[in-house]
Formats: structure tokens, C-alpha cells, sequence
């Protein structure tokens, strides 16, 4: 008995021996079998039909471990299968899955999961198989022209071989993708894990147009809705803004081809539901080191000396945040007009269609020039500009303005401008400032409820009075408005500069406005000798405007005309009626002097009148009357006539003045010796005419004047016979002063 338990005992130890030895080479070596391959491929063709798999070699391995000890499972592995679609191949390194040992044995076992391993295969073939599952996958292979992946995971199986969860982890290699020569991605590469409630892409790099853009991590999230997070930044490297054109609509021809060297952070997020992109959020900070721009703006010439036709900007630095459709910049940058730099800072926060914006512009290093209010600025002076408000494609809102330059101060408070920069409404401006003149501008412009009130302590007008009396065109300080309703200004300021020396006190009146134009004006001011100005404007029915004006002191208004100087007393008497763009002035001085008329003087001498020459030069001619008609249209004077009388010669010519550039003038001059031998003789007009004898006939010269200002030919002829118009405008002057 004991023998016999003995040869049971070695024979149970070399059953288990055997059986231990045959399991340890089936988990090591394996069993190799064909009798699975059926099997692998009907699954295959559960998932899809048209799928054909090609396996060369499957292997049976036992997979006993402590987590199934009382489930051992049987591991299939097949080396260097191939899944095959029409033309598509898929090749595999590994295809494996597991069975429980028991159904094997009973001839009943299902696969549940395969696990996988690729080679590196074409994109377009696995797209092309992974549209079985979604066709909508298909469309990308239209744009992704080569690219190759690898991948490794596992698929898990329902009863009736639907896929019911997957894990894929693989990497894209040298990828291309195409939509059209604008979007043109190369050299794409990443590592990727995918799975049924999402995708996680890591280490991502590609280039787009010669530039690297790298990403630490982009996660793609299926819930109800697909979340999708990540970053994506880009090497700072040299770029040619040539290349960047294609993707704007509109011309950017402010921009010129360059190489400017800039790089990129950036993090965002969105939600995809039904096709549409919602909760967009994303924050990016972008460098740029310099740019040169090129625009074609009138306001950079008119504001700005050392404007040189285009900005440079280095330094750029800019942070954009974009959350609820709502976006906020913050930036700054140095930029110049020539080679200096100066600072500007700036944000902008968007709510709905309005954007918010705070900027501000230092100009120390820039020169500024603004002509309509006679205000400069040189350059190495400190000066700054903050502009607070808001902006749609209509509108631009100023909630406040101000400019600082040492003592010189411009602020502005609710200012509304229409798309054209031009001003619709305002609530207060306020300025002081010392023009180019050396004088003194303090004013406050403020809304009430039906009128605007301007009240000043000092005022230099000499510019706008320039404006009334010698108009060159339509264009005036209102073509900065867009007043389109009724206006009315009620007007008091303290002390009124005229020119360097006049002024006047207490200027007082009230100016009304209609679709951007003057409709009336009327203005009263004393003089410190008790004189008076009064400037009055009114529209009238027919649409014509009729300008009158009068004062006590001409001095400081006859200034305005270049021909004249040295002038000295005088009243004077201006009126003038304007249709459109064409006007007819009179011009009436009375009781004045003058110290010098260059283009007189010079007349004088070559009519050897030295004697009158020499007196103009000295204390000056006195004259009794001036008188002159003229017309303006745009850029032309036309004067009908001037006719002067004085104690020393008379004067009547006519001619015209074109824009500053071109003086022509003709006319007759004659001394007041022989005008009062003339008049003398009266009414023997024949005798006048004639003389009584031969070479007693009066005398005077007649001359020509032109050229441009500055070099003015004169040609004098002398007369013997004075022409009948000249003895007319005579007789009429004498009479009327009698």
C-alpha cells in the first residue's frame, strides 16, 4: 500500500511537473495555431464588412496571473498582420487578445478586446478606415496631402462586435495639411492619447509660412458637448510680412514688405455642439521687436513736423483676453516719425457692439503743429496725450480728453464724433494754451440745456478775422463739425487780440449755426479809447450771407492785407455778400496813414517821385478814403477796383490775387498837385483833357505790377491825360466828402 501510494504520489508530481513545464513554455513560447484566424477576422468584419484582415502567423500563450488565478485566460497574438480596405492597408506589429481558457475548451469563447500594435502608416489610410465607424472623417482627406502615424491600444467589443470603448496612443509624423494657399501647415507632429470621452494632444509642433509653433497640451473632451482647451505658442524668428498679406480681405498697403522678427502665447478653450463653436475664451501674449508702417493720413503732415511719411514702432508688447464674445488688448510700444521715440500705452475692452479704449500717447520726442489753432510744438519738450472713451464702426465717444504740455492744457469732456472725425456733440472743452503768436488762449466752451456758453479770459482772433475778410476757400474751423441741427453759441471773453499790439475788451455777442454753417453772427467789443468793433453775419432768405463789419481802429485789420504795411490810424467799413463759394467785398478805410507800400514805394521811385517816395518811408502818406472792390472764388481775389485819395498822390488800380502766389496789378497813379490843377479847371473838360497849349496836358504814370509776392515786377509809363475814369472817381470822392 505504501508502494503504491508512493507511484501515485510521483506520478501526481510528474503530472504536475509536466503540466507546470508545459504551461510555463505555453506563457513564454506559446502554441502556434491557425485555428483562431477564422475567428479574427469574422470580428473584424462585425465592425465593417468591406474589412479584410491578413494574419500570417497567430500565436496561443497562457496568461495565468494572481489577479485570475481562478479565471486563467488564453493569450492570441498574431506578429505583422495587415488590415486591408480596397486600396488602404493598415499595417499592424501586433494584434493580440484574450479568451477564458474554459470557453476555448468548450468551443464557445467570443473575442472582447484586441489590443494592438501599428507600424508607421499612411494618415489617408487610417482616415479612411476610421470612416467606417464616422464617415465625417473622410473630409480630411481632402486637405491633409502626407503624414504618417503610429499608434498602440486596445478595442473592447460588445456581443454583436460594436466597438464600446477603446485607447489609443500613437504620434503624427511630418504631416502637411492644405485647405487652400492661404492655410498651408507643415512638418505637423505630436503625440496623441485618444478614447471614447476624448482626446489629449501632446507636444505638438508645425510650421506655418516659415514659422514654428509649438504646444505643450490640447485636450478635446466629449461630454454632452465637445470642450476643447490648450496652447499654442511660436519661436521668435525673421518673417516677411510679405508672406502674411493673402490673409486679409482688404489691401494692406500701409504695410510694407519687411522682415520683423515677433513671437506668440496663447491659451484658449471652446465648446462644440451641433457643429457650432460657443463658450470661445482665449488670452494671448504677442512680442513683435519692430515695424515700420506706411500710411497714407493727412493728419500725421498737418499735426506732426518731423513726419517723414511713415511710423516706426519697436518694442510691441500686447496682451489680448477673449471671454463671452467680449475682448480686452492691453499694450504698449515705443514709436517714432523720423529716429526718436516716444511712448504709447493703450486698452481696449469690447462690450457688445462698443469698444472701450484708455490710451496714452507721449510726444517728447515729436514736434506737433496744428494750424487751425495756431498751436506748436518743438521737439525735447514734454508733452502727453490721454484719450479715455469709446468707439463703434458710427461713432467715437470721448468721455475725456487732455493734453498737457507744461503750462499749455487741452481738455475735453463728452465729445462725440461721427465716422468722418468729425464733432457732433460736446459737453465741455476748455483750453489754455500760448499760441504761436505769443498770446495767451483761455476759454471754456460748455453745454446748457438749449445753447452753448463760451466764456473766456483771453482769446487771439487774429486768424479768424484773417477767415472772414480774405476767405481763399469753402474749407473753415467748421469743417471739423457735423452740426446738422440748429446751434446757438452765446459768446463773452475778457480780452480779444487783434494782432501783436491791438486788443479789444469784452467781447460779447452770439453765434448760431445751422447744418454745419454760420447762420448768424453778431459780436460788439470795446477799444481802451473808447472805440468800437462790431462784426455781424446773417443768412437771409435767398440763401445768400451778407458779412458787415466795422471799426474804430482799422489798424489791426488792415494788417490782413499783405500789400499794405506801416499802416497807422483809420477806421474802417467792411461789407460783403456770399453766394456758395463766391463773394463780393467792399473795403472802406477812412483818416489813416501809411509808412510803407513796398510795391508803391518802389512805383513812386521809378515815376521819379522821389519826393513822395522819401515821405512813405518816413512819417507816411496820409489818405482821406480807401476804397476797394473785390470779389473771392476758391483760390482767386479778384479786385474790381481800388481807389485811394490823399493829401499827396491818388491812387486807382485793379487787378487780382491768386492764392498768395501770383500778384497782378494795374493802374494809375497821380499826385495831388495835379489832381487839384485839375479839378481846378473844371468843368473845361476839353481844356483838362487837351491842355490849353501844347505840353501843359496834366501828368501822372501808369503801371503794371506782377510776379509772386516776394518778387514783384513793376513797369511805369508816364501820362499826360488823365483817363475819365479816374477824374469821375474824383469828382464823386470830393463830392461826397462835401
Amino acid at each position: 500500500m505504501a508502494k503504491f501510494i508512493k507511484i501515485l504520489f510521483y506520478t501526481f508530481a510528474s503530472t504536475i511537473v509536466i503540466w507546470a513545464i508545459l504551461a510555463i513554455m505555453l506563457a513564454s513560447i506559446g502554441l502556434e495555431t491557425k485555428r483562431f484566424n477564422p475567428i479574427i477576422i469574422e470580428q473584424v468584419k462585425k465592425y465593417n464588412k468591406d474589412l479584410n484582415l491578413d494574419i500570417k502567423k497567430v500565436k496561443v500563450y497562457l496568461h495565468i496571473g494572481i489577479a485570475n488565478l481562478k479565471n486563467p485566460k488564453l493569450r492570441i497574438s498574431s506578429k505583422n498582420p495587415t488590415l486591408i480596405l480596397d486600396k488602404n492597408k493598415i499595417e499592424l506589429k501586433i494584434l493580440e487578445t484574450e479568451i477564458d481558457i474554459f470557453s476555448y475548451f468548450k468551443d464557445n469563447f467570443v473575442i472582447e478586446d484586441l489590443s494592438f500594435i501599428t507600424k508607421d502608416n499612411k494618415i489617408n489610410d487610417l482616415i479612411s478606415i476610421a470612416a467606417l465607424e464616422r464617415p465625417s472623417l473622410i473630409i480630411y482627406n481632402i486637405f491633409i496631402k502626407k503624414g504618417y502615424a503610429d499608434f498602440d491600444g486596445f478595442l473592447n467589443f460588445d456581443k454583436d462586435g460594436k466597438i464600446k470603448n477603446y485607447k489609443i496612443n500613437g504620434k503624427i509624423k511630418n504631416t502637411e495639411l492644405k485647405y487652400n494657399k492661404k492655410y498651408h501647415l507643415k512638418n505637423i507632429n505630436f503625440y496623441f492619447t485618444n478614447q471614447k470621452k476624448g482626446t489629449i494632444i501632446n507636444n505638438a509642433e508645425f510650421n506655418y509660412k516659415k514659422i514654428k509653433f509649438l504646444s505643450e497640451r490640447i485636450s478635446i473632451i466629449n461630454t454632452e458637448r465637445i470642450n476643447v482647451e490648450g496652447d499654442i505658442k511660436s519661436e521668435k524668428a525673421p518673417i516677411n510680412l510679405n508672406e502674411f498679406k493673402d490673409l486679409f480681405e482688404k489691401d494692406l498697403n500701409f504695410i510694407k514688405d519687411q522682415e520683423i522678427k515677433f513671437e506668440t502665447k496663447n491659451k484658449f478653450s471652446f465648446k462644440i455642439d451641433k457643429g457650432k463653436i460657443s463658450k470661445l475664451k482665449y488670452s494671448s501674449e504677442i512680442n513683435l521687436e519692430n515695424i515700420i508702417l506706411n500710411p497714407k493720413n493727412k493728419l500725421f503732415k498737418n499735426y506732426f513736423k518731423n513726419y517723414k511719411d511713415f511710423i516706426s514702432l519697436k518694442n510691441n508688447s500686447l496682451k489680448l483676453n477673449y471671454e463671452n464674445e467680449n475682448i480686452n488688448i492691453e499694450g504698449r510700444s515705443e514709436y517714432s516719425f523720423d529716429t526718436s521715440y516716444d511712448k504709447i500705452k493703450y486698452k481696449i475692452n469690447q462690450e457688445q457692439s462698443w469698444y472701450n479704449f484708455f490710451t496714452t500717447i507721449n510726444f517728447d520726442n515729436n514736434s506737433i503743429n496744428i494750424k487751425p489753432i495756431a498751436y506748436s510744438k518743438d521737439k525735447n519738450k514734454k508733452s502727453s496725450l490721454e484719450l479715455n472713451g469709446s468707439y463703434n464702426w458710427l461713432q467715437y465717444k470721448f468721455n475725456e480728453i487732455i493734453y498737457n504740455e507744461g503750462k499749455n492744457f487741452f481738455k475735453a469732456k463728452d465729445l462725440i464724433l461721427d465716422k468722418y472725425l468729425k464733432i457732433i456733440d460736446m459737453n465741455k472743452v476748455s483750453i489754455d494754451y500760448l499760441n504761436d503768436n505769443d498770446k495767451q488762449n483761455k476759454i471754456d466752451i460748455e453745454k446748457d440745456l438749449t445753447h452753448y456758453n463760451v466764456n473766456g479770459i483771453s482769446f487771439d482772433s487774429y486768424k479768424l478775422i484773417n477767415d472772414i475778410l480774405l476767405p481763399d476757400s469753402e474749407k473753415n474751423f467748421l469743417d471739423n463739425f457735423d452740426l446738422k441741427e440748429q446751434t446757438k453759441f452765446m459768446i463773452f471773453i475778457n480780452k480779444v487780440y487783434l494782432d501783436d499790439k491791438n486788443f479789444s475788451k469784452n467781447l460779447t455777442g452770439n453765434l448760431l449755426i445751422k447744418k454745419n454753417k454760420v447762420n448768424n453772427l453778431k459780436l460788439t467789443s470795446d477799444f481802451e479809447n473808447n472805440g468800437k468793433f462790431k462784426l455781424e453775419i446773417k443768412t437771409l432768405a435767398n440763401k445768400k450771407k451778407t458779412t458787415s463789419f466795422y471799426s474804430d481802429n482799422a489798424e489791426p485789420f488792415v494788417k490782413h492785407f499783405s500789400f499794405i504795411k506801416g499802416f497807422k490810424e483809420g477806421k474802417i467799413d467792411f461789407f460783403s455778400v456770399k453766394e456758395k463759394n463766391h463773394s463780393n467785398s467792399n473795403l472802406n478805410i477812412f483818416d489813416f496813414k501809411v509808412k510803407e507800400m513796398p510795391a508803391l514805394t518802389k512805383l513812386l521811385s521809378l515815376a521819379s517821385l522821389q519826393g513822395i517816395a522819401d515821405i512813405m518811408t518816413g512819417e507816411g502818406i496820409r489818405f482821406d478814403v480807401f476804397d476797394m472792390k473785390f470779389t473771392n472764388k476758391k483760390d482767386i481775389m479778384v479786385i474790381d477796383e481800388i481807389y485811394s485819395i490823399g493829401q499827396a498822390i491818388s491812387i486807382l488800380m485793379s487787378g487780382y490775387i491768386e492764392n498768395d502766389n501770383l500778384v497782378s496789378l494795374r493802374g494809375t497813379l497821380v499826385p495831388a498837385t495835379t489832381v487839384n490843377k485839375t479839378i481846378a479847371k473844371i468843368p473845361v473838360l476839353g481844356d483838362i483833357l487837351i491842355g490849353k497849349k501844347t505840353g501843359e496836358g496834366v501828368f501822372g504814370v501808369s503801371f503794371k505790377i506782377k510776379g509772386p509776392p516776394k518778387e514783384l515786377k513793376t513797369t511805369v509809363n508816364p501820362i499826360k491825360t488823365l483817363t475819365p475814369r479816374f477824374i469821375t472817381r474824383t469828382l464823386e470822392k470830393i463830392k461826397k466828402n462835401n
